[in-house]
């Protein structure tokens, strides 16, 4: 039987698989051909790293009890969270996926600089980080280095300040 550490890797390898033969077989634009970094680079990057992390999770030998030789399928810190539901953050949960919304809502109003500054920032106040001073500057500078990554580097555009500098 399968631990669900190797269930997980086992989906993680096919959903890798399905996403990298999208990439790799996505149509490019004549005059992308040529470029450095192809819009389908980073997904193919992304499909070969998520395919070799889940084959290691594979192969890896599980650790087995040395007294009873059972195989180990879930720790100890994660017995309690499985067996009991009611003990999980489910606020949490639903907070973070109704700032999703909002921070999907946002990116064509607010930018795509202030918007995923303050999802980032939001999102790391509602998860319990609690110094400000590195929350910040890590949150806008994450979004800013993507930011560059995706406009000046793949070439596809994205608008970095509100919708009212662009009217």
């Amino acid at each position: 039987m399968l631990s669900i550490n190797r269930w997980v890797a086992l989906g993680l390898l096919a959903f890798s698989s399905g996403y990298g033969y999208l990439a790799f077989t996505y149509r490019i634009l004549p005059f992308e051909r040529f470029l450095a970094m192809k819009p389908n680079t980073l997904p193919i990057g992304l499909a070969v790293a998520g395919m070799i992390c889940s084959i290691a999770l594979l192969l890896m030998p599980e650790g087995q009890d040395s007294e009873s030789g059972e195989e180990k399928t879930v720790l100890g810190s994660d017995h309690k969270y499985l067996e009991s539901p009611g003990d999980y953050e489910w606020g949490k949960g639903v907070a973070l996926l109704v700032l999703a919304v909002v921070y999907a809502l946002s990116l064509r109003q607010a930018g795509f600089l202030l918007s995923t500054s303050m999802f980032l920032i939001i999102g790391g106040i509602m998860l319990g980080e609690r110094k400000y001073w590195i929350l910040v500057p890590v949150s806008c500078f994450a979004s800013f280095l993507v930011w560059y990554l995706v406009d000046e580097v793949l070439t596809i555009f994205m608008r970095p300040l509100p919708m009212i500098f662009y009217q």
